[in-house]
């Protein structure tokens, strides 16, 4: 079994809250791009992009797509090695994080990464 030794800095640092919270952002445009051009497409009533558009489409979408794996991938090892919620909780939080991506990684970063971190900075 592959162990990565992730460390708590990585993700608790002031960098790292900063990185999720703009990959948090950009998966925001990134569901907002998909459905505006999704609602576009419709109410043209095309089917397909032409070349010229689709280009334009796929150069916007790259960053939002690094942003989601950025945030799925950090909230996967926050859930993994620091989330100590009720294991019925964290049953929930499994099954949005990887059947309803990109919802459920946006849910679990506003719901329980940035609840623990508010928690946190309180008590300090």
């Amino acid at each position: 079994m592959l162990y990565l030794p992730i460390n708590r800095s990585w993700l608790f640092s002031p960098t790292a809250q900063r990185t999720y919270f703009a990959s948090a952002l950009l998966t925001l445009a990134f569901i907002a791009t998909l459905l505006g051009v999704r609602m576009a497409m419709v109410a043209v009533g095309t089917r397909v992009l032409i070349a010229p558009a689709s280009a334009m489409i796929r150069t916007i979408l790259y960053p939002e797509i690094a942003g989601v794996a950025v945030l799925w991938i950090g909230m996967w090892y926050f859930w993994f090695g620091f989330d100590s919620s009720h294991y019925l909780k964290k049953a929930v939080w499994f099954v949005l994080l990887g059947f309803l991506a990109p919802f459920g990684t946006l849910l679990y970063y506003f719901l329980v990464y940035r609840h623990l971190i508010a928690t946190q900075s309180h008590e300090a």
